[in-house]
């Protein structure tokens, strides 16, 4: 192959010279799915290098493992592809066309490969986040739009959701969850403790009194979730949960904040979530260990390659969040988590 061109051709002879092939244009979209990359790799390295056999030698194969992988190539397209002679190697019409259109390809994927790295390298592209409106929407939200704020870069979607189920369907990159995950497909990473208090109105204080012990419960209205319990020490103890009454329940933790500033009984709420009533007197904590139960707060994500959008987000939830369990008398603690979440120091 002497004079050969940058594509191992002779010159004059380039393949992008060549005339199209109407035809076998035509035929070749009619076969799409029929194409796979087998023996195209070959094929470009035959077409790139000059010959089979320095296209063998380029891939680190045999020249018959790259003539029998070209030869099936053009069986399955249903055209010649290369002119063979014991002189040298030119691309027919056919071959031409594919050739542009395997390049075309090959160039794309490249491309796709290093659009796709920026996702592993920096936070970048779209964040889904499912947060439970169980409990503390508002609350981590403040946490959520801090960490957009600091990633303009990234395309924020926070979605509360009622019922896990929904998670399958919503197809979030995270979600935050709290309680023990039972999923094994999933992946988790514990970042923090959601710390509940029993807590009511200063008015119905005055009028009730506040429980001594779990079975005082029994006396008051209680303002649960929809299962009706109150939970103590540990969620998965059965001497932890305890079934109360009461007359007004829902699955908002922002309704039953609502409902015990008003006075309408008392209610088990994470003390993040109403640390503004507690420090400014809306609601009283009881005070009593007994009375607290705390709650894991997990990141539940898919497993593989975690894209950097996705593990910056759950970095910021780990500094972010409170590590500690929250106590009402713990107010140093209770303050900086309110400067933090107003933008203080």
């Amino acid at each position: 192959m002497n004079n050969a061109g940058k594509s191992g051709f002779p010159s004059g002879q380039h393949p992008f010279s060549l005339p199209r092939n109407a035809a076998f244009e035509t035929a070749l979209q009619g076969k799409a799915r029929l194409v796979t990359w087998r023996g195209i790799e070959e094929f470009l390295a035959v077409v790139e290098t000059g010959s089979f056999t320095a296209g063998a030698e380029a891939l680190g194969v045999s020249k018959s493992y790259v003539s029998k992988m070209v030869s099936e190539l053009e069986a399955r397209v249903g055209a010649q592809l290369l002119l063979r002679t014991t002189r040298r190697l030119s691309l027919t019409a056919a071959g031409d066309l594919f050739h542009q259109r395997c390049q075309e390809m090959r160039n794309s994927l490249v491309d796709v490969e290093r659009q796709l790295s920026q996702f592993q390298e920096r936070p970048v592209g779209r964040l889904r986040v499912g947060l439970s409106d169980i409990f503390g929407v508002a609350f981590m939200s403040a946490i959520t739009a801090e960490f957009g704020a600091r990633h303009p870069e990234i395309s924020m979607e926070v979605v509360a959701y009622l019922r896990e189920a929904e998670l399958v369907q919503e197809q979030f990159d995270v979600i935050i969850r709290y309680g023990r995950l039972s999923d094994s497909n999933l992946k988790a990473r514990l970042f923090g403790y959601l710390s509940y208090c029993l807590c009511a109105s200063p008015e119905y204080v005055a009028r009730h009194g506040l429980p001594d012990a779990p079975s005082d419960l029994a006396a008051h209205q209680c303002l649960t979730d929809l299962g009706g319990h109150f939970y103590f020490y540990d969620e998965d103890a059965a001497s932890g949960r305890v079934k109360v009454s009461g007359n007004w329940k829902s699955n908002s933790g922002i309704a039953l904040a609502s409902a015990a500033r008003h006075g309408l009984g008392i209610a088990q709420i994470p003390i993040s979530v109403i640390r503004e009533d507690l420090t400014e007197g809306r609601l009283v904590a009881l005070d009593k260990e007994w009375a607290f139960f705390d709650k894991e707060v997990w990141a539940v994500f898919s497993p593989g390659m975690m894209p950097a959008a996705t593990r910056a987000f759950i970095d910021h939830l780990a500094m972010s969040f409170e590590h500690r369990k929250l106590r009402p008398w713990m107010r140093p603690a209770m303050t900086a988590l309110e400067a933090h979440l107003r933008g203080g120091q």
